[in-house]
């Protein structure tokens, strides 16, 4: 039965009520003698001390911390405005109780502060890697990596405007600019690529005009559009043909590798399915909105890399090209050749013979764990190494996992300085596994035990940009990471994030 709304005279009598009421209650509160006041003060910063002592990190999460730690600050402020001549009043006033283990000042001006940065980074993938790959002790060149993943899995998840306006260190613009305009170039957001490659610094163009033509050529652009794109950014360089060849190459590679995988990608997605049936009712809402029709298949556009490069850089070679050709020969099998093509050009060149080759030999079942080309043809340490790197990947994609761990092994005890490097190697073959699926749970990455927070963030959004990306549970270990790299139990922390360097 509807309720009226009362008349005039009626609401203007309970407001009278309410305010009478409300009066008796300020007076009863005014003469409150002087005993209850020092009980309820009492009361007040007995609550506030437990909640901090009671509630610490490791054992809660972030968000039920921050909660709390709030209720324990609202109290406090309670005794200094309601009974600041209580004897709590006084003792909190002149620094003589804490709560916890932390003086009022302490409590305040740095937990509280940390305490809001630490729950804003469990509440996504790349809120958590923003806050690790910036830590003081993580390495330059691994930031940087994670900078560009954090970017990429945002524009991935179509939120590139927030990647756009992503704080970064003036010293990194450039690199973010590329990355956002070469991932969003290859999907629907083509436009906002081009808007950045024109708005840019002139000097900067050519190079993101190559990112931008290098993400059209992975979204599989006419070829009429790609060569048609050097004309409007020449540069000295030859940036662009260089992104279109290097699109190209990646496109051709991801073709592959989807014919050899997508076995793989049906089991991820029929176990995603399994979860959204139990959690959801997902089998339910399904059969209710009958059965959708398959789309046609589509045949992907292809490329003639070959012909490409023959007639942008036959003539007039550039080292960069040719090293990414030589790189596709030798993902074809063409190792000799593609051996002879980089002939002068360094170490770093083979590398990447070698690891492209690695790469064949496993989309095509053909690796062993006995692979030693990087040996074999008298590379330094550094590009031995990042041969090295991408075999244990391969290896263990491939469910060579013993072989891989005994690579790993080797390689770290001959330079432990590697061993994050390694792991991370390690853990994207299980992720991109061709013979298992993988399921994150809440304690994998700590069970890790990265040292270097930023290969820890790396790790995260490897797993996160996976196409089979799964998981147990409703946590991917959000807190139990925080509390080991930010925990704000650690004296070397900034006051709050916020004041640090991750907003310069």
């Amino acid at each position: 039965m509807p309720t009226s709304r009362p008349l005039p005279a009626t609401r203007a009598a309970c407001l009278g009520l309410a305010a009478a009421l409300l009066g008796t209650m300020g007076c009863a509160k005014q003469a409150a003698s002087q005993a209850e006041q020092e009980a309820e003060a009492k009361r007040l910063y007995v609550r506030a001390d437990d909640f901090v002592r009671k509630i610490g990190e490791g054992a809660y999460s972030y968000e039920y911390i921050n909660f709390h730690y709030n209720q324990a600050m609202q109290n406090v402020d309670r005794i200094l405005t309601a009974y600041p001549d209580t004897e709590e009043g006084r003792r909190l006033r002149n620094g003589e109780l804490k709560l916890g283990n932390y003086t009022l000042d302490q409590f305040r001006d740095t937990i509280l502060p940390q305490l809001g940065d630490l729950k804003e980074a469990t509440e996504s993938f790349t809120n958590c890697a923003t806050y690790l790959h910036t830590l003081p002790e993580a390495n330059r060149a691994e930031t940087r990596g994670a900078l560009a993943l954090i970017l990429e899995y945002l524009c991935r998840s179509a939120r590139a405007d927030e990647a756009v306006i992503f704080a970064t260190l003036n010293e990194d613009q450039l690199l973010k600019d590329e990355t956002i305009i070469r991932i969003v170039a290859s999907g629907s957001a083509k436009n906002l690529g081009l808007s950045l490659v024109k708005g840019a610094d002139e000097k900067d163009q050519p190079r993101l005009a190559g990112a931008y033509a290098r993400g059209q050529a992975v979204g599989g652009a006419k070829l009429e559009t790609l060569t048609d794109l050097p004309a409007l950014y020449p540069a000295p360089g030859r940036e662009v043909e260089l992104g279109v060849l290097q699109g190209m190459i990646e496109r051709m590679r991801i073709i592959q590798g989807n014919v050899r995988d997508e076995e793989m990608r049906q089991k991820a997605e029929t176990a995603r399915e399994e979860q959204l049936k139990t959690l959801y009712a997902y089998n339910a809402k399904k059969e209710a909105a009958g059965t959708v029709p398959a789309a046609p298949k589509v045949e992907p556009v292809t490329y003639d890399v070959a012909a490409y490069y023959r007639e942008t850089f036959g003539s007039r070679p550039l080292p960069a090209a040719t090293i990414a050709f030589a790189g596709h020969r030798a993902l074809n099998g063409a190792l000799e050749e593609a051996r002879a093509l980089v002939a002068g050009l360094g170490d770093e060149a083979l590398a990447t013979v070698i690891s492209n080759y690695y790469d064949y030999l496993g989309l095509n079942d053909r690796l062993t764990g006995r692979e030693s080309l990087a040996r074999d043809w008298g590379l330094g340490a550094a590009a031995a190494t990042k041969c090295e790197l991408k075999l244990v990947e391969y290896l263990t994609r491939n469910g060579l996992k013993p072989q891989a761990d005994q690579l790993r092994t080797a390689a770290v005890a001959a330079n432990g300085a590697l061993r994050d490097q390694y792991t991370r190697s390690y853990m994207r073959g299980v992720f991109y596994s061709r013979v298992e699926l993988f399921h994150l749970t809440k304690t994998t990455l700590i069970d890790l035990d990265i040292r270097d927070p930023a290969i820890c963030a790396e790790i995260l959004l490897d797993w996160a940009l996976s196409p089979n990306r799964l998981q147990h549970g409703d946590s991917w270990g959000a807190d139990q990471i925080l509390f080991k790299y930010f925990s704000m139990q650690r004296e070397d922390r900034p006051a709050s994030r916020q004041f640090g360097t991750r907003r310069k």
